[in-house]
């Protein structure tokens, strides 16, 4: 068979410091006496920062604490090649860089302590808060870096993660985007030889980690991250390539000197040999000895360093351990979300109150406004009603939040040129082009890159094809997309909607028709939206796309083309209104989705006064329109298309038998999916809660 070369690469070193200190002239950038000795008093101050963490954590004052002993260089030199507008998107062993861009010692104490202010950025310092997930975090740099390329401006993002990373499918994905999208993105791989115990010799048999930026279509570069001023040089030209829509992948080889974390013992995997051959190429040591060399560092130079450093760790330490002091616990009430639910709010009383309460019991203003307690208002229609399908509602929604808002962006699998696999978002490319992209099929990178372009000011709304698929993103969405705005205490938010179809009924495939919103409505920090007529679906997505919080939209595939209806022109629905379909007397159903159709059907065949709630969003769950319903009657059914076990519904019961159980007359009856995984359409039909079983199940309960 032929055979001919189609592509060829090479990976370049870059090394200006050898391991005595000399410098090869040719390479050595210039830069002034000054600027080289603060690099090495906030090397130094990290390398005893790290000591001072140990120490206290062996005595018991803080928690587990990740050091970057040995990786000094790397970070400094990485980071002051950053210009003051560039973001740094760190994982969770950055201090060295976070030292670098002017953040003080007390936040990385106070972090060590548990405290979430230690993770809180700086109003004047574009950087993100650490990210322990291993490898997730590069995603975000790449979304900042496309925003950044977007708005046309000189910021840059950079992203550190370690060699293990490179395992993580989610650093190729965001490789990957980065390249897709020109973004301004610069990857920083700390090579420090271990992911843990595992040594690189099981990581990979890569003759480098640089090379895998080739797959991605970037820049590869691999540098001896032991020495600062190659470092510096790399960065700095790949945030020139970056600037340029250029992206590149760093892999800075070094040595953590110290263990993973300090619940770790690397005495179990690593031996004194090994450590004694890194010994000579430290690279406090390295660069001190240049800094001899030129003379602008002498003993007692050090010596008033080092002073210097013990004082400001001193001062740094007992400020963190005042704000530990002073810490309100109350406080992890208040950045969950932009817009509380009342139902969180009526905990943090509890919990304040210390009443002994889990949740304080519900005013009548909650009564009045329902529990979801969205301040979203509804707007006044404008003139004209057209009639529209929930697909067309959809697709003029978000035409005209398109234009409304020039911050929000669609984007996600086969959106643009083909307009959606339900044609949901046809036409918008043509019509706002710049402002619709497809994406490459991943999941994770699609959730992923919204939480960069959030932090950089747009409002994303991207489209997962299928639910079911939106669990290879599950990750992103748990880890980042909800914590974001708690784990920067408000400094950062990610106003973003992921759209994906879901539900039975249209004889999909595997994995095309589940229906596990449960999963997601247990995330604090999130919202989850499935409406289930065409006018609710233009309101609710209205609404989640200027909702200052992370929105699910769930759109119900057997809907999308059900009768076309009157929608008036801007028209939003609150998130955390539950509807009150139809009212009735003696039961109350409580549905949501395509099977609001299904008890609409099953309560027209039955003698009984069936009361029917829509609950529109079952997070925030809109409580107290339950409840009420429930107390008039006495009854309730509930009906869903998950599976039964862990269903949505048992949320929903839990809350009537904590504030409502008095008022039942009869036990509450759920109805819905087996629980079995969900079969291919040719059995579908006797999984999926019909009619029949919704009607005998509101008989039952009735009669009861």
């Amino acid at each position: 068979m032929p055979r001919s070369q189609v592509a060829a690469f090479s990976v370049d070193r870059v090394q200006i410091l050898d391991q005595e200190g000399r410098v090869d002239e040719s390479l050595e950038p210039d830069i002034d006496d000054d600027r080289l000795l603060e690099w090495y008093r906030t090397m130094k101050r990290s390398r005893r920062l790290d000591r001072r963490v140990i120490a206290l954590q062996r005595r018991g004052e803080l928690g587990t604490y990740a050091p970057a002993t040995g990786q000094e260089a790397a970070q400094v030199g990485s980071t002051a090649a950053l210009s003051a507008d560039d973001w740094t998107v760190p994982a969770f062993r950055e201090h060295p860089s976070a030292l670098a861009r002017g953040l003080s010692e007390q936040g990385i104490f106070e972090y060590a302590m548990g405290l979430e202010e230690g993770g809180e950025p700086p109003d004047d310092v574009p950087i993100m808060p650490p990210s322990i997930a291993v490898g997730t975090q590069p995603l975000h740099a790449a979304g900042i870096g496309w925003a950044e390329a977007m708005n046309e401006s000189e910021s840059v993002a950079l992203t550190y993660f370690g060699d293990g990373a490179t395992s993580e499918g989610e650093v190729y994905e965001a490789m990957n985007l980065a390249g897709v999208y020109e973004s301004q993105t610069v990857f920083f791989c700390q090579n420090n030889q271990y992911a843990i115990s595992t040594p690189l010799s099981k990581q990979t048999r890569a003759a480098t980690l640089a090379q895998k930026a080739i797959a991605a279509g970037i820049e590869p570069i691999q540098v001896d991250g032991n020495d600062i001023l190659g470092v510096y040089a790399v960065t700095q030209k790949a945030l020139e390539r970056a600037r340029r829509g250029v992206p590149t992948l760093i892999e800075a080889t070094t040595y953590r000197r110290e263990m993973h974390t300090t619940a770790d013992d690397p005495s179990v995997y690593r031996t004194v040999e090994e450590e004694e051959e890194w010994e000579p190429l430290d690279p406090i040591l390295r660069f001190e000895r240049y800094l001899r060399d030129r003379g602008i560092l002498d003993d007692e130079a050090v010596a008033e360093i080092e002073a210097e450093i013990e004082r400001g760790l001193e001062e740094a330490l007992e400020a963190a351990r005042e704000t530990a002091e002073n810490a309100d616990p109350a406080d992890m009430f208040d950045t969950a979300y932009g817009d509380p639910p009342a139902y969180l709010e009526r905990q943090r009383e509890a919990f304040v109150e210390g009443s002994g309460l889990e949740v304080a019991p519900a005013t009548e203003t909650d009564r009045q406004r329902g529990d979801g307690g969205s301040s979203t208002a509804a707007s006044e229609p404008a003139e004209g009603v057209d009639r529209l399908n929930m697909v067309e509602a959809i697709r003029e929604t978000l035409r005209a939040e398109l234009e409304r808002d020039e911050d929000v962006l669609v984007y996600g699998q086969d959106v643009g040129v083909d307009g959606g696999v339900f044609r949901a978002t046809q036409g918008l490319l043509d019509t706002f082009p710049g402002r619709v992209y497809d994406a490459p099929v991943a999941e994770a990178g699609i959730v992923g890159l919204g939480v960069g372009l959030a932090a950089a000011g747009y409002r994303p709304v991207a489209e997962i094809q299928f639910a079911g698929f939106a669990f290879q993103a599950f990750s992103q969405i748990h880890q980042h997309v909800s914590r974001i705005r708690s784990r920067s205490r408000g400094k950062l938010t990610c106003p973003m909607v992921v759209r994906a179809p879901y539900g039975l009924g249209v004889k999909a495939l595997e994995h095309h028709s589940e229906s596990y919103e449960a999963g997601y409505a247990h995330i604090p920090g999130l919202k989850v939206a499935i409406p289930s007529t065409a006018r609710d679906a233009a309101g609710l997505l209205r609404a989640a796309i200027r909702d200052p919080d992370p929105v699910l939209f769930f759109e119900p595939m057997p809907l999308y083309r059900a009768a076309r209806r009157p929608i008036p022109g801007d028209h939003v629905t609150p998130l955390g209104e539950a509807r009150v379909v139809e009212e009735g007397t003696d039961i109350t159903v409580v549905t949501w989705g395509a099977m609001v159709r299904d008890v609409d059907g099953a309560a027209a065949n039955v003698d009984a006064s069936v009361e029917v709630i829509d609950l529109r969003t079952i997070s925030p769950l809109d409580t107290e329109t339950v409840l009420e319903s429930v107390r008039k009657t006495g009854r309730c059914v509930i009906v869903h298309e998950a599976p039964r076990t862990g269903g949505f519904g048992a949320e929903i019961a839990a809350r009537i038998a904590d504030e409502a159980i008095w008022s039942l007359e009869a036990p509450i009856e759920r109805v819905g999916g087996y629980d079995v995984p969900v079969p291919l359409f040719g059995r579908e039909d006797a999984y999926r809660p019909d009619e029949d079983r919704i009607r005998a199940a509101i008989e039952r309960v009735e009669s009861a």
